[in-house]
């Protein structure tokens, strides 16, 4: 392999940084398109699908949940036993427990804090990642 000369080198970084441009444009491009004019695949609530006639382009979301251990462990001083192992589960860190937020939607024990609702929303982030874009050629029959 023969060595670049920097000036070589500078204009293939130039043009990858177009290429990358060029590439996050498309993608918004295609994202708009299919968020807008794609439907719901069936079992998959929070994507959107759209083919054409050589592609099939899903749109997904997704979100994740922050445990505030702190936060938590506030709640836990504050909170009986059960009724704080009816909100987290103990594991290396905290989890939300299956049924935390229909125990928090209806009304509270007489033993919960008053202020439990504002301990839990500090203690428990949902955080929305960006949505992820999938292009695969569409299967063309024989």
């Amino acid at each position: 392999m023969q060595r670049l000369a920097p000036s070589k080198l500078d204009a293939l970084a130039l043009r990858l940084e177009e290429i990358a441009l060029e590439e996050e444009h498309i993608r918004t491009q295609i994202r708009e398109q299919v968020a807008t004019f794609g439907s719901t695949p069936p079992r998959a609530e929070k994507s959107q699908r759209l083919e054409t006639e050589q592609f099939r382009f899903t749109l997904s979301s997704s979100n994740r949940t922050e445990i505030r251990n702190t936060e938590v462990e506030r709640i836990r001083q504050a909170c009986p036993t059960t009724l704080f192992s009816s909100l987290f589960v103990p594991v290396i860190k905290y989890k939300l427990a299956a049924r935390s937020m229909m125990l928090l939607s209806a009304p509270l024990p007489d033993d919960a804090p008053r202020n439990l609702r504002a301990m839990f929303a500090n203690a428990v982030q949902i955080i929305e990642d960006s949505p992820r874009l999938k292009i695969e050629r569409a299967e063309i029959p024989a």
